[in-house]
């Protein structure tokens, strides 16, 4: 039993560096967050779920929303509370510094700055 408790320490490690678990041939991504799975992205491999990305704060802990400019793309990033404009890309969720960006194809990203993230229990 202890090899498989080691073995459960050791995938959710790796998860959590990379963001991706590879078994069976099929790859699953997982948020770096929460470890809620998400769809895998070789472009985005630590990107946040959904459920995530809206606990977004400033470093005040209020309650950040991110969009793109237009229809063409360009990032934005505004209050939620009073749809004040905020500069800057740096947020935090749940105590992370993450990054909010626009996507490639539009659409907004965010990832944890740097190689940390609590683990989760």
């Amino acid at each position: 039993m202890h090899l498989e408790s080691t073995y459960k320490a050791l995938r959710s490690c790796a998860i959590l560096l990379s963001g991706v678990e590879v078994m069976s041939g099929e790859e699953h991504q997982y948020c770096p967050i929460c470890l809620a799975e998400v769809t895998p992205s070789q472009r985005y491999p630590r990107y946040l779920c959904g459920n995530c990305d809206r606990r977004a704060t400033d470093e005040n802990g209020r309650s950040l929303v991110f969009s793109n400019e237009s229809f063409s793309g360009g990032f934005i990033a505004k209050y939620a509370d009073t749809g004040e404009a905020r500069e800057g890309h740096v947020c935090f969720i749940d105590g992370v510094e993450c990054w909010a960006d626009e996507a490639r194809f539009g659409g907004i990203v965010i990832r944890p700055v740097g190689g940390s993230v609590p683990r989760r229990a």
